[in-house]
């Protein structure tokens, strides 16, 4: 698994599987094909959570549905369960997950896998992925800033 560094010194960790892009870490890309089976889709969330163990920092998330044609209850049922497991990790370090999804189909799966968990970050669906992107970049800059606060604050002796 290959690490970049950014300006300030902190090492982002890639997620090592074809569906993500690392090229505006830390906001972490990924497109779920049209054909995503459940092998490559469990590969996947395997992927992220070895991503979570290491990815101690603040990220945002551009997710990519544009080309999702089809989605088993099977996939939605183990995406939401993912999510859950996720929950500690994203409360902590997800500034916001920008979720692509220029359909009215494809908004209604995302609501139907988050009436199934809920998430408890900041999300928000577009047409387009330059809109998302910047919503994106906006959403990590907060939770930056956030965590930059928060580390300024001393604990009680």
């Amino acid at each position: 698994m290959g690490e970049a560094a950014n300006q300030s010194g902190t090492e982002y960790v890639e997620i090592d599987h074809p569906w993500a892009s690392h090229q505006h870490m830390p906001i972490y890309e990924y497109t779920i094909p049209a054909d995503a089976t459940d092998e490559s889709l469990d590969a996947f969330l395997r992927a992220r959570d070895e991503w979570a163990k290491q990815a101690h920092y603040p990220v945002a998330w551009l997710v990519d549905l544009s080309n999702v044609t089809k989605s088993t209850a099977r996939q939605r049922r183990v995406f939401a369960a993912h999510l859950k497991g996720f929950q500690e990790h994203a409360a902590q370090w997800n500034g916001g997950s920008a979720l692509i999804a220029p359909s009215g189909w494809l908004r209604g799966l995302v609501t139907a896998v988050f009436w199934i968990w809920p998430p408890k970050f900041a999300y928000q669906m577009f047409a387009k992925r330059t809109d998302a992107l910047e919503w994106a970049q906006m959403r990590l800059d907060a939770k930056i800033a956030e965590c930059r606060a928060r580390s300024q604050v001393q604990s009680p002796r």
